[in-house]
């Protein structure tokens, strides 16, 4: 029973090159990252009491002493492994190249998971280098509309990455063919699980290509109105009236109605509705809606504002002004100057603002 459970223990469960850990190496190894982890936190809880850690001395040595801590709990964990010091590159090498899976006949080991991520890595800044120069030179000497220079930039961005991603499998011998396979493979789990990720990235290309939405333009999605921050591939960030951010996936923009204020003609035109009573001069009412419009701020010229008497109400008569302003996002802030404006004029002009009246007949009063 004692060499059947001595067996289990020192058994190496997974073998680098001549390299192997067993449970029982990983019994050891857990408590010295434990400690050397858990130390440190213990340090930093002490300092952060004392409000220590605010003297750049303290984290000088603060931070020396943390690595010195973890190169001795490394050199303890290779101890238990039994690697010696002049070899402990040799099996940092056998680790990195360890073969963790096989794509047709390509070896995928860590340290080609490493490069892919340094690559990726690499490529996103290059690519942020390259699309600040065409934002900032190559566009504005072409005068290239915002929007249009938005699309190319973002596309060049990714196509960047997508160049360089490239670059790196063929430099590291993974064949074409391979990539099919995995291509397959992640079409099997696009079936199953990301439709809706798919979805979403295809949307964010329509609305690269098509544009029927950029950065910069105010629009109602549903009930949220707000400036559209920023377009990403999966889903883009809204920022509203009240300055709140929303994520909303891209794929909302494409299936369902988006109403763009800014699209094409960046004009909009406000509308602010008013009742005023009874026996009022409906010239004299048009007349001071005008003068209120030309009073506010923001609000145009030309086009020029117009005044629409919309009907006999209950107990007002209804007009509506409207007017257009320059920026759809002074929308609501305009809005509220005239009414503001108008509340002021028709003190003016003893223009009185109907409220609900109702008459009440008694036939006869009890004897």
């Amino acid at each position: 029973m004692l060499e059947q459970l001595k067996w289990f223990l020192m058994h190496d469960i997974v073998k680098f090159g001549t390299y192997g850990i067993s449970i029982f190496d990983i019994a050891l190894i857990v408590p010295i990252i434990f400690v050397d982890f858990a130390l440190f936190r213990l340090i930093n809880r002490f300092l952060k009491k004392r409000d220590l850690l605010k003297k750049g001395v303290v984290r000088t040595i603060t931070r020396i002493f943390k690595w010195i801590v973890h190169f001795l709990a490394f050199l303890g964990i290779m101890s238990i492994l039994g690697v010696k010091v002049e070899n402990i590159f040799d099996f940092i090498s056998v680790i990195l190249n360890f073969k963790i899976f096989t794509i047709s006949d390509t070896d995928i080991s860590l340290l080609t998971i490493i490069i892919m991520i340094v690559v990726v890595w690499a490529s996103t800044k290059v690519a942020k280098l390259v699309r600040s120069y065409f934002d900032q030179t190559v566009f504005p000497k072409f005068k290239i509309e915002e929007g249009l220079r938005f699309s190319l930039s973002k596309i060049i961005g990714y196509l960047i990455i997508a160049l360089g991603i490239f670059i790196a499998l063929q430099g590291m011998g993974i064949k074409l063919s391979a990539l099919a396979i995995l291509a397959g493979t992640l079409g099997v789990g696009i079936g199953f699980g990301l439709q809706s990720v798919t979805a979403n990235v295809v949307s964010g290309l329509i609305i690269l290509f098509e544009r029927p939405v950029k950065e910069g333009d105010m629009i109602r999605l549903k009930n949220t109105i707000g400036v559209v921050h920023k377009i990403n591939l999966r889903a883009s960030i809204i920022r509203t009236i009240y300055n709140e951010h929303l994520i909303v996936p891209n794929s909302e923009f494409i299936n369902s109605v988006v109403e763009n204020m800014s699209y094409g003609d960046i004009k909009l035109r406000v509308s602010v509705r008013v009742g005023v009573a009874y026996g009022t001069d409906p010239k004299l009412v048009q007349d001071a809606l005008l003068e209120s419009a030309e009073k506010t701020e923001n609000v145009m010229k030309y086009p020029n504002p117009a005044v629409l008497f919309r009907d006999f109400g209950e107990s007002s008569l209804n007009f509506e002004l409207l007017a257009w302003i320059e920026n759809p996002a002074q929308r609501f802030i305009t809005e509220s100057n005239l009414r503001y404006t108008i509340v002021n004029v028709f003190n003016e002009k003893g223009i009185v603002i109907a409220f609900p009246q109702r008459d009440v007949w008694i036939r006869s009063m009890p004897q």
